[in-house]
């Protein structure tokens, strides 16, 4: 009898209550922001706009959320579609956010029984300043030739701000098939990845530092040091400006996390202070990928000034800080003597600008002066978002069938390489060059 009224109650509110939308009216909506830029890394949020991001309990039905919806009187949601149909984005308006409005509905939905969590919208910033060209954007036929026939060894899932198909340094298939598991939404059919800052199948890297594209060439040239198999699932949730919406990220996340075949969640961002749960919570139930972090590029103590998710406590995260120029195999014939100058311990075997913490960051990888050959003139990018690059591409390398997350991680710190220099990090290990 009960479901039998929700549903007649629904389809009333179907009928009558026509402000709901499933939509998001980019005018209307304010993200919630902080302007804290990182080296090569990321920013945080923690001003109130008028957006919540909202999980349901596991079968929760869809007439029930229209019911949902109406009780809290939102202007529209958006669904996270081709990843978890339970994660939804409230949009209210700015007469019900401003005046403590929106922080007491998130209060109200946090103590909700029918709804598992509530949390702010902020906006997430990858803050790389290097320019590499004005970007732009590729067909996804540019992609398709250089998707794999099908997919064999490790599979890499690289949340960032996409990948260029057609970067000369990518000379060989890499890119993930989904022919077997892709997402139809949106009148697109996924292809080899999900962009999910334009709701389509094409994630291209149209950030003008590349950031994206440096991330992933770093993690497949482990591979191909080691002739070892594998594809990079290219998921995009940063625009073209390094702006990535929570919303975007925790879809994302699930949106690889779901793919059976993916052993690796490359995340070389993220921000201070803040612990967002909904986050951590699904790196907690992705018990069999290893998760890879970038600790941040301030160089904070994150014992102290956690950053997440670099600081979450899940036992299936690496947090990796950046080795200093002279420890990491690396040398840039134009690098000064800044970072030596600068650095927070003159006899520490990492970079100034890294972040560190015995507690929180785990080991170390090259993350300065690090070459990337772009239009056949080479750059020199640093950042510790580099660092968790190498380090899944290294963790990769490593992996064998059925390993779960926390297994690799720990294989990951076994075979790397003790530093009497690295006492700042929990293991005092940076990987192999």
């Amino acid at each position: 009898m009960k479901k039998v009224v929700v549903y007649c109650f629904a389809l009333l509110l179907m009928t009558f209550v026509s402000c709901q939308k499933e939509a998001i009216n980019t005018e209307e909506t304010e993200i919630a922001k902080e302007e804290i830029t990182q080296k090569g890394g990321a920013s945080s949020a923690n001003e109130v706009g008028n957006e919540l991001v909202i999980l349901y309990p596991e079968g929760t039905t869809e007439a029930e959320k229209i019911i949902k919806r109406a009780q809290y009187n939102i202007l529209e949601y958006k669904k996270c579609e081709c990843a978890d149909p339970n994660l939804e984005l409230w949009v209210f308006s700015k007469q019900q956010s401003s005046g403590g409005g929106l922080e007491e509905k998130k209060a109200t939905a946090k103590s909700d029984e029918e709804i598992e969590g509530a949390e702010l919208n902020p906006n997430i910033k990858i803050s790389e300043t290097m320019f590499v060209d004005f970007a732009g954007i590729a067909s996804t036929d540019d992609g398709l030739l250089k998707r794999v026939a099908t997919n064999q060894g490790v599979t890499v899932a690289v949340l960032d701000t996409g990948i260029m198909y057609d970067y000369e340094g990518f000379t060989q298939p890499f890119l993930y098939n989904s022919d077997q598991n892709g997402c139809n939404n949106n009148g697109y059919t996924e292809l080899f990845g999900w962009n999910f800052v334009r709701d389509n199948n094409n994630p291209y890297d149209d950030h003008q530092g590349r950031h994206g594209t440096i991330v992933s060439k770093l993690i497949a040239s482990k591979f191909e040091q080691a002739t070892i198999n594998y594809q990079i699932l290219p998921v995009k949730v940063a625009d073209e400006t390094g702006n990535i919406r929570y919303f975007d990220a925790l879809c994302g996340f699930q949106f690889a996390a779901n793919k059976p075949d993916v052993n690796i969640i490359n995340m070389s961002f993220g921000w201070d202070h803040h612990n967002r749960e909904l986050l951590e919570k699904f790196i907690d139930e992705a018990v069999d990928i290893l998760v890879v972090t970038s600790a941040g590029n301030k160089g904070f103590n994150n014992d102290t000034t956690p950053h997440f998710p670099s600081s979450y406590e899940s036992e299936n995260i690496l947090a990796i800080a950046a080795l200093r120029n002279g420890n990491s195999g690396y040398n840039n014939p134009n690098a000064s003597v800044w970072d030596v100058a600068n650095s927070p311990n003159s006899n520490s075997g990492l970079a100034a600008f890294s972040n560190r913490g015995t507690i929180s960051v785990d080991i170390a990888a090259p993350g300065e002066n690090i070459p990337f050959t772009y239009n056949n003139e080479i750059l020199y990018v640093n950042g510790t978002s580099y660092s968790a690059a190498l380090t899944s591409g290294y963790s990769g390398t490593l992996y064998t069938n059925g390993m779960s997350g926390i297994a690799l991680k720990m294989t990951v710190i076994e075979n790397s390489i003790y530093d009497i220099n690295l006492s700042e990090i929990q293991y005092s290990k940076h990987i192999p060059d």
